[in-house]
């Protein structure tokens, strides 16, 4: 059984390809970064850049509890994994793309485990995780993706994040995790920040489990990614929309957008998210939410049209243009 990404995806066919043999089953994969080895990602100096994982060989650098990883795709990404016998990934209901037959499913109930399972679920994950384990004899490899048109962040502890820190993200933001991981939430006490800022109350926090094997997670993120490590007390203005994580040692604030007609105007509210430093911010181009509402917006005004035009579709497109929003409403 071969497995070619490359067959999935209209990709060009000069993209580098590397292959991990697992087991009996070869996965031909495309390698990371997605972009010439020459472009520029930060021409202006802004210290946004796309991010982009390490560009070091497949078996040195894509590894974690003794699983190996790779990420392919240029958009609707796809994580496949190479599991040991005996290991487990755990991810979110409704991934799987394709799985070895020795990979087995089983499903924890979060809800009945007290504080720990209460905790990730306001941090706005599902009261069921899924853990596909290998009960063969040999690696075996599972293949996952996320719920909707989305990038895939691979963030490692210790690593991507900083030794002891801990990571910040939007509600939901987590796709699935190797090692030893503690998904749990964040309070926000500052009913001005928990209001305004763009998150919510409760998020999501994700650290390696004290005393635990090494681990990692894999977030979620629409359109492109960029990342940006700030300096001690350095701050940053964002749209809080935007904001896909950070680590615990960046401090959240709001703004003022401006003055009071800027404020009703200009499209971004009353208040912008301020990020100060130290540490690092993942940012998303198009957030489930904006997605949603630009395609709301682009079929209504289709509808309009239709209708001047003498079209007899209208029921149709209201319970397509209900069912688009509701489903990118549930999914931010």
């Amino acid at each position: 059984l071969e497995v070619n990404n490359s067959r999935l995806i209209d990709l060009p066919i000069s993209q580098k390809h590397q292959q991990e043999t697992m087991g009996e089953v070869e996965i031909s994969v495309e390698a990371i970064p997605l972009v010439d080895d020459n472009a520029k990602v930060d021409p202006m100096n802004t210290g946004f850049k796309w991010y982009l994982p390490k560009e070091t060989s497949f078996e040195d650098s894509h590894q974690m509890d003794g699983s190996k990883w790779t990420i392919s795709g240029h958009d609707m990404q796809v994580l496949s994994a190479s599991v040991p016998a005996g290991n487990t990934i755990s991810t979110e209901v409704g991934t799987l793309l394709f799985a070895h037959p020795s990979m087995k499913t089983e499903v924890d109930l979060t809800l009945f485990q007290g504080a720990a399972g209460c905790q990730r679920i306001c941090g706005g994950e599902s009261c069921v995780k899924v853990n596909m384990t290998n009960e063969g004899t040999s690696d075996a490899y599972v293949g996952l993706t996320p719920n909707f048109p989305a990038k895939v962040i691979p963030l490692v502890f210790g690593g991507d994040v900083k030794p002891g820190s801990s990571v910040i993200a939007k509600p939901g933001a987590l796709m699935a995790q190797l090692g030893d991981v503690d998904v749990g939430c964040n309070l926000d006490a500052n009913p001005l920040t928990g209001c305004c800022a763009g998150l919510g109350i409760c998020r999501q926090k994700l650290n390696q489990t004290d005393g635990g094997r090494p681990g990692m997670v894999f977030l979620n993120a629409g359109g492109t990614i960029v990342m940006k490590e700030l300096a001690a007390n350095e701050t940053v203005t964002i749209d809080g929309g935007c904001l896909v994580g950070y680590e615990d040692t960046v401090k959240l604030g709001v703004a003022y957008a401006g003055r009071c007609f800027t404020c009703f105007c200009g499209g971004e509210g009353l208040f912008n998210t301020t990020m100060t430093g130290p540490g690092k911010i993942y940012m998303q181009s198009m957030s489930f939410r904006r997605y949603g509402n630009a395609v709301r917006t682009t079929v209504v005004e289709e509808r309009t049209s239709g209708a001047a035009a003498g079209g007899s579709e209208d029921a149709d497109i209201d319970a397509a243009v209900g069912g688009v929003f509701s489903l990118f409403s549930s999914l931010e």
